[in-house]
């Protein structure tokens, strides 16, 4: 991996202020890219999406002067899962290549911050290098909802629940920005991490040759383990092109899950191998591709942990493996036991379970 600019995801919930933050980051000299509003391009007359979303949903969302009517489509798909996933499914394969491409052009050393309102709910949030939570109260979230969009009350709750709750949210944030207070004091906050940002620009994590050699040792014996779904084969290509995106993992299950990857409940506890190993492949490749950033490699094995399993404490046990695996292929304990606790306590408080530690120590040894 070459030099590249600094990858910021930036989310939060529905009418929590992330507009405001984005806007702000610009401010400072960020380079920014509203995903809602790449997809509002790509739905517009003549957009990429348009004819698609138009056959699927029916001619009753085009309003009269030929747009689609997102009030008439906002109420389809946030009544119904299923529809959602169907819009979903025509719009961000497209949105993805407009935000790749955009990338493409920021240069390194820069900060590039991509603003998505569904980046941890559709499992894209471990393709970037930092991500960023943006919360208010609740009450406020609502407020604000019902008054930008004009929502009754039924309506503004319909979109609240369609997103994953925040707190659950704000566990894969390197940063948190608080927006319930004055609009002076956000901008403050937000000043306060464009500096932090900017000072970790030349820090981009790059692939780090030591470590590739340590793991591959590590890779056959994953490989050659029980041969778990999604394959470290796959966490590995992942992590060659940038990052994990957990739809595409969550396909590879056995048997097939469908709905959000953080909602569906996981496979027999029984085949607790391959989660293991799932996790332990998420942890090489923060050590080959993201040296030092315990950070990440504990938020992709809870996430796989996730995938897997529907107990608090195996999910630990991925973190934890996840963890190990980052350590043991840089060459030893570089961040040591503190720091692997700090990060894995911020996912999950339970103990891991025996067998997540026994898989650690067998392939450390």
């Amino acid at each position: 991996m070459g030099p590249r600019a600094l990858r910021v995801g930036l989310t939060g919930g529905i009418a929590s202020g992330k507009s405001h933050v984005l806007r702000r980051l610009a401010a400072d000299g960020f380079h920014t890219l509203d995903l809602d509003r790449v997809a509002h391009g790509l739905m517009a007359p003549g957009g990429a999406a348009y004819a698609d979303v138009v056959a699927t949903f029916g001619s009753g969302i085009v309003a009269p002067d030929g747009t689609i009517d997102r009030p008439a489509l906002g109420a389809i798909v946030f009544a119904d899962a299923s529809r959602r996933l169907q819009l979903n499914a025509l719009v961000h394969p497209r949105v993805r290549e407009a935000e790749e491409e955009w990338l493409r052009q920021v240069p390194a050393g820069g900060v590039a911050v991509v603003d998505a309102a569904l980046l941890v709910e559709t499992g894209l949030h471990l393709r970037f290098d930092r991500l960023v939570v943006v919360r208010c109260t609740p009450e406020q979230q609502r407020e604000r909802l019902r008054h930008r969009d004009g929502l009754d009350a039924a309506a503004a709750e319909a979109r609240l629940r369609a997103q994953m709750d925040p707190a659950d949210k704000a566990r894969f944030a390197h940063f948190e920005v608080d927006s319930s207070g004055r609009p002076a004091d956000t901008d403050a906050a937000v000043d306060a991490l464009a500096a932090v940002l900017r000072s970790q620009a030349d820090r981009v994590p790059r692939r780090a040759a030591p470590a590739a050699e340590l793991a591959a040792d590590w890779w056959a014996r994953l490989v050659a383990g029980a041969p778990p779904l999604p394959e470290p084969a796959d966490v590995r290509a992942a992590g060659e092109r940038g990052g994990l995106e957990l739809p595409a993992l969550q396909a590879r299950l056995r048997p097939p899950r469908g709905g959000a990857w953080h909602d569906a409940p996981g496979p027999d506890p029984e085949s607790g191998a391959a989660t293991w190993a799932a996790a332990a492949a998420a942890g090489l490749v923060a050590a080959e591709h993201r040296p030092g950033d315990l950070d990440w490699a504990a938020a992709a094995g809870y996430a796989l942990g996730r995938l897997g399993f529907a107990d608090l404490a195996a999910h630990a046990g991925a973190v934890h493996v996840a963890l190990a695996a980052c350590d043991a292929a840089s060459g030893g304990p570089e961040a040591g036991a503190d720091a692997r606790a700090r990060a894995a306590a911020r996912f999950s408080p339970a103990p891991p379970p025996a067998t997540a530690t026994a898989f650690a120590r067998a392939f450390a040894g």
